[in-house]
């Protein structure tokens, strides 16, 4: 074992290496030793804890923050959370890969699986590799269809792509999820079709949702849709909301709205979720802290996929 060289030798060495990127016999002629003992010095400024080498690969798995994640476990009783970032990629596809892995250990498991729309539930299923699971999981829609949230840009929707990824042929809901009456919502509610799946739906033992707030991403388009008038708004904006799951509004304490948002959606009901075994909940960015917040509060969620700035600022807020 060569002795050890002086520590001011080793740290101007290894930053001559490292952080110039001189080649080792560069570093040897500026520093007048031969090139096998730069070699030496470099092996040394690892071993001594000078030098450390992390291999970032982009196509890794994410890593996660076990201490972020027992933080989140505890605050809101969830049975599992996983809070993730990987190098030199966005927090929405570091959400997707993780929430993607969760969901290639579930489907073997379960009967049935029920999903439902916006760009983080898309980047999941895009995610997912082709499985075939046996028995096949029936796939069911959570709520009805709209072509900006639930179709990727092929125009496949998530539902279709989801089922193909399992081998299965799922179920579809042959109605909108978000209408401009309530009085129609109830009519549609009432059709055999649209009734039997949404209740099959209910049903299901495990259900992929995306998680929204107020003003950011898909809410405001599900408000729209629902061409609220300026007294609904008024009545709306007076439940304080927050965020939407499914469709479904609720306020910063996790209490699902009511009227008149509430009666406009196709999809299950806020307490049907509640009874579903595993409901896996997937967000990513920050800036959805509030919904996400709030969605966590209501108890709705057993399993939640964030990134680590979104659960940071999530506890923040908590």
């Amino acid at each position: 074992m060569p002795a050890p060289r002086d520590t001011a030798l080793v740290v101007r060495a290894a930053r001559l290496y490292y952080e110039r990127g001189r080649s080792q016999t560069e570093v040897a002629q500026e520093l007048a030793l031969s090139r096998s003992n730069v070699s030496r010095i470099l092996a040394q400024a690892r071993e001594r804890g000078i030098v450390e080498v992390t291999i970032h690969d982009p196509d890794g798995p994410p890593q996660r923050d076990e201490a972020l994640e027992a933080a989140l476990r505890t605050a809101f009783t969830l049975r599992e959370a996983h809070v993730v970032s990987a190098p030199r990629t966005t927090a929405m596809e570091s959400v997707a890969r993780a929430g993607a892995a969760v969901l290639s250990r579930r489907v073997a498991s379960v009967r049935s699986i029920g999903v439902s729309w916006g760009e983080t539930v898309q980047s999941v299923v895009a995610q997912l590799e082709t499985l075939r699971p046996r028995p096949t999981p029936a796939v069911l829609p959570l709520v009805g269809g709209h072509s900006a949230l639930d179709q990727f840009d092929s125009g496949e929707s998530v539902l279709r792509v989801l089922g193909s990824r399992l081998g299965a042929t799922p179920r579809t809901l042959y109605a909108p999820a978000v209408l401009e009456s309530s009085t129609a919502a109830a009519t549609l509610r009432g059709e055999s079709s649209i009734r039997e799946v949404l209740a099959a739906a209910a049903r299901v033992e495990l259900a992929l949702v995306g998680i929204g707030s107020l003003g950011v991403h898909s809410s405001p388009h599900v408000l729209e849709l629902m061409g609220l008038d300026a007294s609904e708004r008024a009545a709306f904006a007076a439940q304080h909301p927050v965020g939407d799951v499914c469709g479904r509004f609720i306020d910063a304490h996790g209490i699902p709205l009511g009227a008149p948002t509430d009666q406009r959606v196709l999809a299950v009901t806020f307490s049907e979720l509640l009874r579903i075994p595993e409901v896996v909940g997937v967000a990513a960015g920050a800036e959805k802290a509030p919904g996400v917040l709030g969605v966590l509060r209501s108890g709705a969620i057993d399993t939640v996929v964030l990134d680590v700035d979104l659960a940071r600022e999530i506890l923040a807020r908590a």
